[in-house]
């Protein structure tokens, strides 16, 4: 039964027999073997099958979610039974928006994994809609986003808030003030990075509109563009620690501010997190994490 769960939870993840069989070194025909199996089991048809792909019929989403969350306790038995409960170890699976991901965590990352060198922990960068549903889909056991939406399936924990800041470049007419204030943004040209843009979080509150010069999928293209002065940006103000350091950067103040930008860590409100997750919340958290903030 726990392969057949296993197998239907990979069909609808990859809505694909072929690759389906390929990870899970099968024949097609096996494949369709098990969810004939669960669909005769539950007496329900658990997938509509398309052309190309196929997806959970009602009472499949429901066998879904109940699958992913059987496999998890399976998988912590496994681990129970094979290392001591004080052993902090197995799997763990984190994704970030990118700025967090590479200004953020790597700190974080380095003091866990010497703290707890038995743990494989897998970061890796997505967008922030794709991190809900990776969460939700239990393809990751923490999720990290900024400005964290209310979800009534996750739990979101409040990991650190960053300070945003306006950045120029030194040729900039502005680049020899400390602050700025918000209606002078009004009619600006600004590059924004498309996945995680503050000011739309700053100024919808607000008449100030800007001009979208450009749009970049990249926090560090974002930088070179403002570098070179082709527009103005906000932007979390540790992302761009080292470009004012060198001069090549100028970052502002916003006046009305300080604004900051909320990061959050998603889980599934309903899942029991792994050993190696809460320790991570825990070191994420704590008043260590805190002393590294500042």
């Amino acid at each position: 039964m726990i392969r057949s769960l296993r197998l239907f939870c990979d069909l609808v993840q990859t809505q694909s027999f072929t690759e389906t069989a390929r990870r899970n070194y099968l024949t097609q025909s096996a494949v369709s073997h098990h969810l004939k199996s669960l669909e005769e089991k539950f007496g329900h048809r658990l997938l509509e099958r398309g052309r190309r792909r196929v997806r959970p019929t009602r009472a499949g989403a429901l066998v879904l979610e109940a699958s992913q969350e059987i496999l998890r306790r399976y998988a912590q038995l496994e681990s129970a039974l094979k290392h001591p409960t004080t052993d902090v170890s197995g799997r763990l699976r984190v994704g970030s928006i990118y700025t967090v991901g590479l200004y953020a965590l790597p700190q974080h990352a380095a003091a866990f994994l010497k703290r707890y060198p038995k743990v494989d922990l897998q970061l890796a960068y997505f967008k922030d809609e794709d991190i809900y549903e990776a969460v939700l889909a239990d393809r990751l056991e923490i999720g990290i986003v900024d400005y964290p939406k209310p979800h009534p399936r996750l739990t979101i924990t409040l990991f650190r808030k960053e300070p945003v800041v306006l950045i120029v470049a030194p040729t900039h007419p502005w680049a020899a003030k400390k602050s700025i204030r918000l209606a002078q943004l009004h009619g600006q040209p600004f590059i924004v990075p498309q996945a995680e843009f503050p000011v739309d979080e700053i100024l919808s509150k607000t008449s100030i509109r800007v001009k979208v010069a450009h749009a970049f999928d990249n926090i560090e293209i974002t930088k070179r563009a403002v570098e070179v002065g082709l527009g103005l940006a906000l932007v979390p103000s540790n992302t761009v620690v080292e470009e004012v350091r060198t001069g090549r950067l100028k970052a502002l103040e916003l006046a009305e501010g300080p604004f900051e930008r909320p990061i959050g860590i998603l889980t599934r409100t309903r899942a029991e997190l792994s050993v190696p997750a809460q320790k991570f919340i825990e070191l994420l958290t704590g008043p260590a994490a805190r002393a590294r903030h500042a």
